[in-house]
């Protein structure tokens, strides 16, 4: 065990350590908020409005940011064109995005049903048709097929439960069945063929139920419950074909959390995960892409400007991680070793390689899992090595070889 901790110490420089599923990125670029649109465009991330409470007065924003996964550099981009706005809601389609309705007063008062369509290509605004509902605030959005679906939210005569659905070819809207019970600051995600909605503040309070539409036939159907614990205020992402709900808080004066929730759409059951690696928080803003999730902002109090990544993967391998074995043979060795590497099939193992290290910290061999055979150790100088199962430079689980 003291070999293995001394030549794992080695490896340092090369390969991480600590194992998680949030990575944090680069800070937001603007000023630290919450209440704002976060959503992807091609292979970039865009982000903006919002706002923070400055000495008791709302401070509102217009502004608009573009993330570059590749680099992690923040651009500024063209304002919204809606002007000042927070609480607003967005989504993506074919590469367009579209952000409406929202509060656009320091009061809240004065909420707005308006929309406009963003084409990162052009870096421009262009106002379409406005949300046909009453304007409204904490509304949610979900893409499925070709269309955009927009619901919830809370007017100025309390939560709505109405839905529409919004085609980007006519730019025009259709109101589809409502949801049960009027809902705000929500959260929402789709999968497959299906859009899911969830938690919020209803008028009965904040509620943990979770529904899904099916557009085909137009319902809503009641799923199993977000975990045990009522909440508004959260956040949602699908990825992997799975969705999350995570943070939020019980009343906006109340406590804050930072869980988070899997939903397997295949069981119609939640599964808490390892916490959110950043401060408990409610308005946390989300969006994925590819195979990642990106999540930033919000606040508890103290507004936030942290960007943070999720990892699925790293997800699955770390509840599944007792099931990894791996077994050298022979083992001490003097001329070959082979492994035999048995895991749960639920763990993707296209991305992971073994590396074998010296103890000094050199690597000796190195090859992809899925290219892994049996290895010539004949030349190698006797004494012991490390052998790791690695994913993007983190260290998986380990073991000790003997050569001889």
């Amino acid at each position: 065990m003291r070999l293995l901790l001394i030549i794992s110490i080695c490896l340092a420089g090369q390969y991480a350590l600590s194992f998680g599923a949030w990575d944090q990125r680069s800070d937001f670029g603007g000023e630290a908020r919450h209440r704002t649109v976060m959503l992807a465009i091609g292979n970039r991330i865009y982000t903006g409005l919002g706002h923070y409470n400055g000495g008791g007065t709302n401070i509102l924003f217009d502004d608009w940011w573009e993330y570059d996964p590749a680099s992690g550099a923040w651009t500024q981009k063209a304002d919204y064109a809606g002007g000042i706005n927070y609480h607003a809601t967005g989504f993506t389609i074919n590469d367009i995005a579209y952000v409406g309705t929202g509060r656009i007063s320091p009061g809240g008062n004065a909420l707005v049903k308006d929309f406009f369509k963003y084409q990162a290509a052009s870096n421009s605004w262009t106002q379409i048709t406005d949300y046909p509902g009453v304007g409204c605030r904490g509304a949610v959005s979900f893409v499925v097929g070709n269309y955009g679906y927009v619901g919830t939210g809370e007017t100025n005569s309390g939560k709505s439960s109405e839905f529409y659905r919004f085609d980007p070819v006519s730019e025009t809207w259709l109101q589809i069945a409502s949801i049960t019970n009027g809902r705000t600051s929500s959260a929402a995600f789709a999968i497959d063929n299906y859009g899911y909605v969830g938690t919020g503040n209803t008028n009965f309070g904040s509620t943990n139920d979770f529904q899904r539409y099916d557009p085909a036939t137009d319902s809503w159907q009641m799923m199993n419950n977000v975990g045990p614990t009522n909440r508004q205020e959260a956040s949602g992402f699908a990825v992997g074909g799975r969705g999350y709900i995570l943070t939020g808080d019980n009343y906006s004066s109340g406590t804050n959390y930072k869980d988070v929730w899997e939903f397997d759409p295949t069981t119609g059951n939640w599964v808490q995960l390892a916490d959110f690696a950043g401060n408990a928080r409610r308005y946390l803003s989300a969006t994925t892409l590819g195979s990642y999730a990106y999540v930033g902002l919000g606040t508890n109090g103290t507004n936030f400007k942290d960007f943070w990544r999720f990892d699925q993967t790293v997800s699955l391998i770390e509840r599944n991680i007792d099931d990894l074995n791996i077994l050298a043979f022979p083992n001490p060795t003097t001329e070959f070793v082979q492994f035999n590497i048995e895991w749960n099939k639920n763990v993707p193992t296209n991305e992971m390689s073994l590396i074998i290290t010296s103890i000094t910290g050199q690597v000796v061999y190195e090859t992809s899992l899925a290219e892994l055979d049996m290895i010539n150790t004949s030349s190698w100088d006797s004494g012991s090595y490390i052998y790791s199962i690695i994913y993007h430079k983190k260290i998986v689980k380990s073991g000790t070889l003997i050569v001889n």
